[in-house]
């Protein structure tokens, strides 16, 4: 493809996605983990990693906390022993409170409602 055609643009946009993405995969636990690591890191400005989000309907901020919650919710049924403050802490996350607000809208219950229903009765 010509550099510049629409569809040049659009590959090199879908490359620079699946970068990103991959780059929250890798990091998620790094609670410095931001946009502006990743503009850095991909060498393009912050609004370009903005611009990367926006046709999956859900931005670089919103896809980070997605992640970093299935990686909690995965570690309360896998690590019983660890404490749900350290889980959220380990996952990324700088707040507790946040943790457990963000894991109530996207669960419907708390972490330890999850807990204990990966624990079983």
């Amino acid at each position: 493809l010509a550099p510049g055609l629409p569809e040049s643009r659009a590959a090199l946009r879908s490359g620079l996605l699946h970068a990103a993405r991959e780059i929250l995969q890798r990091d998620l636990r790094l609670p410095e983990l931001s946009p502006s690591s990743v503009a850095r890191e991909l060498g393009i400005s912050l609004r370009q990693v903005h611009v990367l989000f926006e046709p999956t309907g859900r931005s670089f901020a919103r896809t980070l906390t997605a992640l970093r919650l299935a990686d909690a919710s995965r570690l309360l049924g896998a690590a019983p022993g660890r404490s749900i403050t350290d889980i959220a802490y380990l996952c990324g996350f700088d707040s507790l409170a946040t943790f457990y607000r963000a894991f109530r809208a996207a669960y419907a219950m708390t972490p330890r409602d999850a807990r204990a229903l990966a624990d079983g009765p």
